[in-house]
């Protein structure tokens, strides 16, 4: 594991691992409940996919942080544009390639993944997608969080460009998203869930008064709010930034304010799996159903093969993703970058 720095947020890079294996969990869950006969759509314990949200306050955080360390070098904007394309597209282009190749290879899959040059390319390059006019997710359908990701860099580029500072151009352009996705009700790509990203700006401003709070109240501040948000329904996917944003960014402001007391209590298996946590995130579509078809297999539809997916999955996932990572993306990185090594500073998946 790449030795951390004195100024990197080990908390939040452990966080990023939690973040990570929620969504496994969720995805391990509805694989089973969404193929059990007692069980009718959407009935399956949707609060996993709350992990997005931790993940899109996260990146409104380093986001601020970059911005703070880009704006005294020279042409700071591409040199934050280069690092995040670097960052984001190739491992994301290598895994999107292996979905092609898998579904080209079973024909079964072509049902439920389209192979339309316009549907590929536009998956590519993290454009949002749509069927008769609604939103579709791309080929790895975990890409759809990329895709805000990238708009909301877009906007940090901009800032940087124009020297002005990222709430001011961030916040009015992403309320007026929210606000139109709120109004509309549409089925398109403004969504309310990127108020989070908002959140993280906030926090990242904040650091320094959250790192004097009593560590104590933090923990326990994040504990309940990790509480409610693997308990709370969304409800209205209007209220997502409400009923699962709010308890994600004070988890995360928990985290940051605890920080010189995690970093002591962090076990390194923890922190690896936060390097790995953008490679498990994409790469966990391919083990949970694999997983989930062994389980259902050995075990069969008992309470007890729902658990051993779960768990199966996650560690598997883990696996998989430290592989990934280890094999392909940190070297990958290295030798895009050739400015630096790979920071352990959380960037967001």
């Amino acid at each position: 594991m790449v030795q951390p720095r004195r100024n990197d947020l080990l908390g939040v890079q452990a966080l990023r691992a939690i973040a990570a294996l929620l969504v496994v969990a969720y995805h391990a869950v509805e694989q089973w409940t969404t193929r059990m006969p007692d069980y009718g759509p959407g009935q399956y314990w949707p609060n996993g996919s709350a992990g997005v949200d931790i993940f899109f306050v996260i990146s409104g955080l380093v986001m601020t942080i970059s911005v703070q360390r880009n704006a005294g070098r020279a042409h700071p904007a591409w040199t934050f544009a280069k690092d995040r394309i670097i960052r984001i597209v190739p491992l994301y282009w290598i895994v999107t390639t292996v979905k092609i190749a898998a579904v080209a290879a079973v024909p079964a899959l072509v049902s439920r993944t389209s192979l339309d040059p316009l549907y590929v390319a536009g998956s590519y390059a993290l454009l949002p997608l749509y069927k008769d006019s609604v939103l579709i997710p791309p080929v790895l359908p975990v890409g759809w969080t990329l895709t805000y990701e990238m708009f909301f860099y877009i906007l940090v580029t901009v800032a940087l460009v124009t020297r002005v500072p990222l709430s001011r151009i961030s916040a009015p352009v992403l309320i007026a998203v929210m606000a139109y996705a709120a109004i509309t009700r549409s089925d398109g790509f403004a969504n309310t869930i990127v108020l989070e990203f908002l959140f993280g700006i906030a926090i990242g401003h904040a650091v320094p008064r959250l790192q004097s709070l009593p560590a104590a109240v933090s923990l326990a501040t994040g504990a309940i709010a990790f509480l409610l948000l693997v308990a709370v329904p969304v409800g209205d996917d209007l209220l997502r930034p409400i009923t699962w944003g709010v308890p994600a960014a004070v988890i995360v402001a928990s985290v940051v304010s605890a920080e010189m007391t995690l970093r002591h209590m962090i076990p390194r298996w923890l922190l690896a799996a936060g390097n790995a946590s953008y490679a498990t995130y994409l790469t966990h579509g391919f083990v949970v159903p694999a997983v989930f078809i062994l389980c259902a297999r050995s075990i069969g539809f008992e309470p007890a093969g729902l658990a051993a997916t779960i768990i199966l999955s996650l560690f598997v996932s883990a696996v998989a993703g430290q592989i990934t990572h280890y094999v392909v993306e940190q070297p990958l990185l290295l030798r895009l970058r050739t400015r630096r090594p790979v920071s352990t500073l959380p960037a967001p998946g």
